[in-house]
């Protein structure tokens, strides 16, 4: 099934940056070679506090919302739960939209300086993802969670906008998103949600939360057309980039396809 068109999701338009980036530590990379997979972390594994949520513009509808012509006090009763059921249900994997590195996303999400960066596209990300799950590919839109409302929401039904919009506060990340919602009750009902799932569907973390069962999904991809340069950290020593290409060449990956980061280079005075 592999990717699908959603149509609350937005792919970049012709006057945006062509070029998509994956920062990554170099464990994450081994990872990601040995396996052939790319991870798809769950939402609720986010730090943001706000991952998933609506903005306090939709709250009079939210309340409002009616499900099999039941109308329920969302806002009290189930509406908190089902949003934690969405996060917990929902993988992500995310991009750096950018026509080149950030220097700011080097510092924020790497912890070192062994870090990797993979370099791809929009149509290369679509083309090397293999799963039986539906992939839907979206920009983050930002916006202000106080003010704003999200453009086109209309009901709970809607379970995708919440996590391709963001506070305006995290505009720098400018984001690309890969998106699996696999909620519980896609594989056991041909109709919409009903207040009894909600209320039924536990939602407590299982054992063992840091594993990557627990944690996420990793969907199989096509290496070869996925990456089209890796980057290392500018701040990596030499043998960083030395051991990059001798994993490289164990994984069968060309590593003519490892090209210095242009922040390394001189400054002309």
């Amino acid at each position: 099934m592999s990717y699908e068109q959603h149509p609350r999701c937005s792919l970049p338009s012709a006057d945006d940056p062509s070029q998509i980036w994956r920062y990554m530590d170099f464990t994450q990379f081994i990872s990601l070679l040995e396996n052939d997979e790319l991870f798809f972390s769950k939402a609720s594994e986010y730090d943001d506090p706000f991952e998933g949520s609506l903005p306090q513009s939709h709250e009079e509808e939210a309340r409002e919302d009616v499900f099999f012509d039941k109308s329920i006090n969302w806002a009290v009763e189930l509406l908190p739960k089902f949003r934690k059921i969405c996060k917990k249900y929902t993988y992500l994997s995310c991009w750096h939209l950018n026509n080149g590195e950030s220097a700011a996303m080097w510092d924020i999400y790497l912890k070192s300086n062994q870090g990797i960066c993979i370099q791809s596209t929009v149509n290369n990300l679509i083309d090397s993802i293999s799963t039986d799950k539906p992939v839907y590919i979206s920009e983050v839109e930002y916006i202000d969670y106080e003010e704003d409302e999200i453009p086109g929401w209309q009901n709970l039904g809607d379970s995708i906008s919440p996590f391709i919009h963001k506070r305006d506060s995290f505009q720098h990340e400018s984001e690309l998103r890969a998106i699996i919602q696999d909620l519980p009750w896609h594989e056991n009902s041909e109709s919409e949600i009903t207040p009894e799932e909600i209320r039924n569907e536990p939602i407590n973390k299982e054992n063992n939360s840091d594993s990557d069962e627990n944690s996420g999904k990793s969907v199989s991809v096509d290496l070869d057309q996925l990456i089209d340069t890796i980057r290392i950290s500018p701040e990596a020593d030499d043998w960083i980039e030395e051991l990059a290409a001798d994993v490289c060449e164990s994984y069968e990956i060309d590593a003519d396809l490892i090209i210095d980061s242009k922040m390394t280079r001189d400054p002309f005075h």
